[in-house]
């Protein structure tokens, strides 16, 4: 590697909507030292609001437009932005961003570095063996709870040596400036005086919201003003939608889909509820949290690490609708109570995930990677210097 020259490093995702994997990788690199590292991003399908944010930092955003996972023109769009860029690392998120950067990383002599936001559980048949093959092609897997290392190892088979755990931190600057007081209120008709619970979260089968559906039915007798907003896109909206219809909830649950002003909306809830099936550690409760918002959550994952049960939240089993309701009811029963769980749920994350921590660890990572054999790394990388100066926007 070339002293001088920063480390080229090309970021490759799914997608760029405002969303929980998508802002933690516009955090990472605008927290990142740019004197040593060098990012561009690359999306496999379009664009969305991560997008323009990261042309405002200067950061070159390639969109390949693929059409489908067999796209062989997009494919080699990906190795000429590859080879073109001189990218050295290939960082990848997602499944899909998984397949294709391990297999373009290798073909143009890139190394390549996944991050794991998820179990590994969930695969199976061709993706369960596709990912044992990935485990050889991926030089540095970093996952972003120990449950999810666990899984990486276990399940899919990756050398322990080449996995490391890096928890997912959160800006807390960024989250500061996100108090409480929206318009989303008014803009939906509501009372001041109504209850609102809500979630952000992708609209997949793994974040199970046809539990909380249920939940928000079963719930209707006890709390007949209460409010469910869903934050978030995907291949589920019109299936959400109709489970919505079904259930008699229109007016009661509201589809807001993905808005610039996520933050601001849950930063005015009453309570968070998360209703995953499966989970890595979610950037969106811990976005939650430091906005001490009470929050009743799955017990998958991270979570588990995460929430001390009936201290800074509140933890149900998967997959059950009564359990779900329950943990909501326990909330807003007790607004007081409510109160000390959103301010524990804030030290929580203050203590434990803390942002710059996370940048040093995965700058140390980048270097790693590239430096010749025997060559230190720079002094500045761990001591807390290379994070910081930023401007925050």
């Amino acid at each position: 590697m070339d002293p001088v020259r920063p480390v080229r490093i090309l970021h490759l995702i799914d997608s760029l909507p405002r969303e929980g994997a998508e802002m933690l990788l516009f955090d990472l690199i605008q927290r990142s030292d740019r004197s040593l590292l060098d990012f561009s991003v690359c999306s496999l399908t379009g664009g969305g609001g991560v997008e323009k944010m990261l042309a405002e930092l200067g950061v070159a955003v390639h969109l390949l437009g693929r059409r489908s996972p067999g796209d062989v023109s997009a494919f080699r769009r990906l190795c000429r932005i590859i080879r073109s860029g001189g990218v050295e690392i290939v960082h990848t998120h997602i499944f899909s961003s998984h397949l294709w950067g391990a297999a373009a990383g290798r073909r143009c002599g890139a190394k390549v570095m996944r991050t794991e936001h998820n179990m590994s559980a969930w695969k199976r048949g061709w993706r369960a063996r596709a990912d044992r093959v990935l485990a050889r092609m991926t030089d540095r897997a970093i996952a972003v709870s120990e449950p999810v290392r666990t899984s990486l190892i276990e399940v899919s088979g990756f050398a322990p040596d080449r996995v490391v755990t890096i928890a997912n931190g959160l800006n807390l600057r960024r989250i500061g400036a996100m108090a409480g007081e929206t318009k989303i209120r008014q803009e939906l008709g509501l009372s001041p005086a109504s209850l609102v619970a809500g979630t952000s979260a992708a609209l997949t089968p793994k974040k199970g919201h046809r539990y909380l559906l249920d939940a928000a039915a079963l719930l209707r007798a006890d709390f007949p003003g209460l409010h469910f907003l869903l934050l978030g896109e995907g291949e589920l909206r019109e299936e959400i939608a109709e489970g919505i219809r079904a259930r008699n909830l229109q007016g009661t649950v509201h589809l807001l889909g993905s808005r610039p002003d996520a933050l601001e909306i849950v930063a005015g809830l009453d309570v968070f509820v998360m209703s995953s099936v499966r989970e890595g550690l979610s950037i969106a409760l811990l976005e939650a949290m430091a906005l001490e918002r009470p929050v009743v959550v799955t017990a998958v994952g991270g979570a588990v690490d995460v929430i001390e049960d009936g201290v800074s939240g509140v933890l149900v089993p998967e997959r059950d609708a009564r359990a779900l309701a329950a943990g909501i009811t326990s909330v807003l029963s007790s607004p007081a109570r409510s109160v000390r769980m959103g301010r524990r749920a804030r030290t929580a994350v203050e203590e434990r995930f803390d942002f710059d921590r996370m940048v040093r660890r995965y700058e140390e990572e980048y270097l790693r990677l590239v430096r010749p054999p025997g060559k230190r790394l720079p002094e500045e990388v761990g001591s807390g210097t290379m994070a910081s100066g930023k401007i925050e926007r």
